[in-house]
């Protein structure tokens, strides 16, 4: 069986296995998502993208799953370094309004796509592939989209097989250097896009090579595909909800300063893993949000905010004078806790001496999760409080008979303004 196909049959099997609570976790994932997409239509690099695609299906799959990540607010999962809420649940939902589909079919749709996404980023290294300069979200999110998508045509596993094919044939998706402005934010949209359309056209007939992820890719990246390990229970359920909104090594960052004493604080030492140090800075003047993001001494200055939650810090990107002077370095020593554990050392330097503290399980990793709680409070603060009615039926998906309504509220909320939604 090639990787392709164990990866389709995966998604075929992973509606199946999902115990009734990850069936729920679906759904606050759904949720989670949308708040992220509401929020992301109002960022400042939002509005060039959104204003220039359309109403088709594939245009507003692209807009939402751009949007769903712009604040990097969206769930990952580290392992497989891929954040797969971007590029299934927007899928998932349009499609599904697109075809008339029930709520537990978008269920069922989220639990294969997340599955496919991560599995392939699984067996590719995950975080492993941002030494050599690719994105494994931009990589592999095609097949994820196509995996949720075939789910919601009801396609059988020989196509939608064919369905993942398709959306590999295309596969790409480099890691952005320096300045990463709306060119990155538009991959997941870009993945997502690529991927509904390939089961498309997996259901109309065509077909793609099921050995491209065994040997095209395999030379491409540089590395084979992980032998298949065996399949038990379904990959959301390690997919952790993030507490800020910010590049995901951050957050051992902000969790280590929110423990030490930052009182007088003059400098700041942040030491990560040397295989994630290709898409982080310690720039304190950076072009825009997008690099603040991905800033430490932005997440220093969230940490010492008392709110690090507040995506605002991140997209004025700017930092107060009064905020110490950070540091960035690699400690290797960190690296043999990958692919599971993006942990960070942070050191603090005051006028009485230094004081220093590791993080290896940041706040919303699977060992440290995220509350349910936590996570619909996010989704009101992420909404203004504007949408918990819609809060109310989200939660309640799997007994929706319809989902165009979860949809078009949706639509209403994120629309570019001078274009409303029917």
């Amino acid at each position: 069986m090639s990787t392709l196909d164990d990866l389709a049959a995966r998604a075929a099997r992973a509606p199946r296995a999902a115990t009734p609570d990850a069936r729920g976790l679906a759904a606050l994932h759904v949720l989670d998502t949308l708040g992220c997409v509401v929020s992301g239509a109002t960022h400042p690099i939002a509005g060039p993208p959104a204003r220039y695609f359309g109403d088709s299906l594939r245009d507003r799959v692209l807009r939402w799953s751009t949007q769903a990540h712009l604040d990097e607010f969206d769930a990952l999962h580290a392992g497989a370094a891929v954040v797969p809420a971007a590029v299934v649940v927007p899928a998932a939902l349009l499609v599904a309004q697109y075809e008339g589909r029930p709520g537990a079919a978008v269920v069922d749709a989220v639990l294969a796509g997340y599955e496919a996404v991560v599995e392939a980023g699984l067996r590719f290294g995950g975080a492993a592939l941002y030494a050599s300069g690719w994105w494994p979200t931009a990589l592999f999110g095609p097949i994820g989209a196509a995996a949720a998508t075939a789910v919601l045509l009801e396609l059988d596993e020989e196509r939608t097989a064919s369905a993942l094919a398709v959306a590999a044939a295309g596969l790409g998706g480099l890691l952005s250097s320096g300045r990463f402005g709306e060119a990155h934010y538009l991959l997941p949209g870009r993945a997502a896009a690529d991927g509904v359309e390939a089961a498309y056209l997996a259901r109309a007939g065509a077909t793609g090579s099921p050995a491209l992820l065994d040997r095209p890719a395999a030379l491409a990246l540089a590395r084979p595909p992980a032998p298949a390990p065996p399949a038990a229970g379904v990959h959301l359920e390690q997919c952790g909800f993030k507490p800020y909104p910010c590049a995901r090594p951050l957050h051992a960052v902000i969790d280590a300063l929110r423990a030490l004493d930052t009182r007088n604080a003059t400098h700041v030492e942040v030491a990560l893993p040397s295989g994630l140090m290709s898409f982080v800075n310690a720039d304190r003047e950076v072009p825009g949000p997008a690099e603040a993001s991905a800033g430490a001494a932005f997440a220093v200055a969230a940490a010492l905010s008392g709110t690090p939650e507040d995506v605002s810090t991140f997209r004025r990107a700017r930092i107060a004078d009064d905020v110490p002077a950070v540091t960035l370095v690699p400690d290797p020593a960190l690296d043999t806790l990958l692919p599971d554990h993006w942990a960070a050392r942070v050191t603090v330097e005051t006028p009485s001496g230094r004081a220093s503290r590791r993080v290896v399980d940041a706040l919303g990793s699977p060992a440290r999760p995220l509350s349910r709680e936590a996570v619909l409070s996010k989704f009101d603060t992420l909404t203004a409080c504007a949408l918990t009615d819609w809060r109310d039926r989200c939660l309640a998906l799997d007994d929706l008979a319809d989902a165009a309504a979860l949809t078009q509220d949706i639509a209403r909320a994120t629309e570019p303004r001078g274009r409303q939604s029917t």
